[in-house]
């Protein structure tokens, strides 16, 4: 990715979420390795699916990428910007950028698929979930189907 293309704002991504660096997240060098990367980007991922799901019904991974751009290094306060860019018929997908000290560190892109937990088979999501995604700034959710 161009260094142009690389994330400025973290007010461009309405759902925040926050976290610091933890020791247990670095190497011996205090560099944070990127198992931990992907846990922080799961975690704000699962503070929007935890709204929307149900016993029944969740979203599920079905694809994560990672973009890293520069190092991260304990300790470190950890804000998460996140939207989801696409409603699909049985899927979303969400997109990531986390920042420290205003700078991206690295993005990331889930797409998840509605599924029926019981029977482990993916769901059209429900009109009334769209609606929902569509009309909640919080989320960013775009008004493609």
């Amino acid at each position: 990715m161009a260094e142009k293309d690389i994330p400025t704002n973290i007010n461009k991504y309405p759902h925040k979420f926050f976290e610091h660096v933890r020791w247990g997240d670095t190497d011996g060098y205090q560099h944070v390795n990127n198992v931990s990367i992907s846990r922080y980007f799961e975690s704000a991922r699962v503070s929007i699916i935890r709204d929307i799901e149900s016993k029944e019904f969740s979203l599920v991974i079905v694809n994560f990428t990672i973009n890293y751009y520069s190092q991260i290094f304990y300790p470190n306060k950890i804000i998460i910007g996140s939207f989801i860019s696409k409603i699909g018929g049985s899927s979303i997908t969400i997109i990531q950028a986390l920042f420290i000290k205003n700078k991206c560190k690295s993005t990331a892109k889930s797409i998840m698929a509605y599924a029926d937990l019981k029977n482990e088979k993916a769901q059209k999501i429900p009109e009334d979930l769209k609606f929902k995604l569509r009309e909640s700034n919080i989320y960013g959710a775009s008004d493609e189907t």
